[in-house]
């Protein structure tokens, strides 16, 4: 009896996490892995007293007023997702099926450095 309670129990479990992925972020509402823009250009900005950073991505969008607020990557509640660096940022972006054209960096000041980048939508 215990061996066919566990035996459901287990069964159960890896039918409810099969149907579970990873989170799904956005930009301007849009879900970001769903854009269809063959270019876009990431910017990443630092978070107050972090290291972590913000991704602020231009993929030909109408801007709001306030550029950098509007096109940051959220979640689905529309909180700002902190990257851990500059990388992390850009291998999300990997992840998603976009390739690296070009690395700018921007200092603000001697310890603030902003990383642009340029990236196009892999052919598959």
């Amino acid at each position: 009896m215990k061996s066919l309670l566990a035996f459901s129990f287990m069964f159960f479990s890896f039918v409810s996490c099969y149907g579970q992925s990873g989170p799904s972020y956005y930009i301007n509402g849009f879900q970001l892995d769903s854009i269809s823009a063959q270019y876009l250009e990431a910017e990443t900005r630092n978070v107050t007293l972090s290291t972590r950073v913000f991704l602020d991505i231009d993929y030909g969008q109408e801007s709001k007023i306030i550029y950098n607020r509007y096109n940051r990557v959220a979640d689905e509640k529309g909180n700002y997702i902190e990257f851990k660096s500059n990388m992390d940022a850009l291998n999300y972006l990997i992840n998603l099926g976009y390739e690296l054209v070009e690395t700018n960096y921007l200092n603000r000041s001697d310890d603030i450095i902003r990383a642009k980048y340029l990236l196009k939508k892999k052919v598959r």
